[in-house]
This record gives structure tokens, sequence and C-alpha cells, in this order.
């Protein structure tokens, strides 16, 4: 009898602890992510309704969604070294990779800083003072320097001489002195002195027109005293 009680009890307890799963169960099989939908027999049953999941399926992918989102990449701020022009005249060239850390890529940005002339030549300016009779002339613009022959803006030759500056209809210039007449063609830009054509050409810059230095002064019948790194001097 009492062997029989304790069967039993045993059976009870086994019978408790197996209901709960024995009512949820059902049969299906799972698909890739581990859910299937409910057959119409466990619907009818009350065991489950529509799409879901066994053993924890879907998880995974909630968890590799997060993993994701946590290590999308940062994007990086471009830092550009040399960013602003030496000079107003300088062209930007291109930018130039240098390197990169985890927030930040850099590059040196190249510069074209070579000055033109309106036909297209190079040159420099030239950083002399001018003595005309050993006293000092302000001038308006720098010399240049083209292929190592010095040029002087047409309004310090004017100065320097006491030229007369006149433009006519054409566009052409024209310095006046006493004693001689120098014309530059426009749309040739050849200097012609008292109508006769000198074999030289005036230079453009920015609007601006220079003459040969050398030429010129000899031009107006003057004289180069000397010339050395800061200075030029000359006599009228």
């Amino acid at each position: 009898m009492r062997k029989l009680l304790s069967s039993t009890i045993v059976l009870a307890v086994l019978i408790t602890i197996m209901l709960p799963f024995g009512v949820s169960a059902h049969s299906g099989r799972t698909d890739g992510s581990g859910g299937h939908n409910c057959s119409a027999k466990s619907v009818s049953k009350g065991l489950c309704s529509g799409y879901h999941y066994h053993n924890g399926g879907g998880s995974s992918s909630s968890s590799s969604d997060s993993s994701s989102s946590s290590s999308s990449s940062v994007t990086k701020e471009k830092v550009i070294y040399n960013e602003s022009a030496p000079y107003p005249y300088c062209k930007k060239v291109k930018d130039v990779y240098q390197s990169s850390d985890e927030y930040y890529i850099y590059y040196e940005r190249v510069w074209d800083c070579t000055r033109y002339t309106e036909s297209g030549s190079v040159y420099t300016e030239l950083d002399l003072s001018l003595y005309v009779n050993d006293t000092y002339q302000s001038l308006q613009q720098n010399f240049i320097s083209i292929k190592n022959s010095s040029y002087i803006y047409i309004r310090d030759l004017k100065k320097a001489f006491d030229y007369e500056l006149e433009i006519d209809d054409s566009k052409n210039v024209i310095l006046k002195s006493t004693d001689h007449t120098i014309k530059i063609y426009a749309e040739s830009r050849k200097i012609y002195l008292d109508g006769k054509y000198t074999g030289f050409n005036a230079v453009k810059v920015d609007g601006n027109y220079y003459l040969p230095f050398r030429a010129s002064v000899k031009w107006a019948e003057g004289k180069i005293q000397s010339i050395d790194n800061t200075a030029v001097y000359i006599t009228n």
C-alpha cells in the first residue's frame, strides 16, 4: 500500500512538471531563422498563432543588427596643410595625400605661384629702387624680369623722363618728349620710336604696359649709371 502511494505521488509530480511543456509544444519544422508559421491544427488548439520562433530563434539576427550598427565606419574629416594661397596670384594645382589616422585624412595643397604676362611669358618681380639724377623716385609698380631682361612700368618711365602720355582712339599708347615720340601699338605691342620699329615689343601684365628698361633709357637719351642688388641709378 505504501509503495503504491509513493508511485502515485511521483507520477503526479511528473505530470505537473511536464504539463506546461505539453501545452506549449506543437509540431512543425523551423526555418533557417529558427521559426515557422503555426499550422491550422496548432492554432485550433491554442498552442500558437502566426509566425514565431523556437529555442531563442531570431535573437542572432537582432544581435547581428546591433553589432553592425555599433561597428559602422566613422566618416573621417579632411585636413589640408598649406590651404591658403601664399600670394593672391597663386593658383591651386592639387591636394596631395600625406597620411591618415582614426579620425582625419591629411593632405598638402600644391600651389602654382608662377607669374605670367598676358602673352604667356613667365616673369618675376624685382625688388629694386630707382634713382634719377641721384634722387629717389617712388615706383608705382616694381620692375619685372623676363628671361634676364628687366622691364619698367610705362608710367614710371614717363615720370623718370618727363614724358607726356596719351592714348589714341585705337588704344595705342604714346609717350612724347620734346625730342622723341615712343608709340606702342595695342594690337601687336610693337614699340616704335619716331615712326620706326625698334625691334622691341612691350609686355602687358594685368592690363599694364612694361617696356624694356635698357632700351627705354637709351631712347630717352638717358644713361644707366649703375645697377646693384637693391637699386638702379640713371641720369636723364
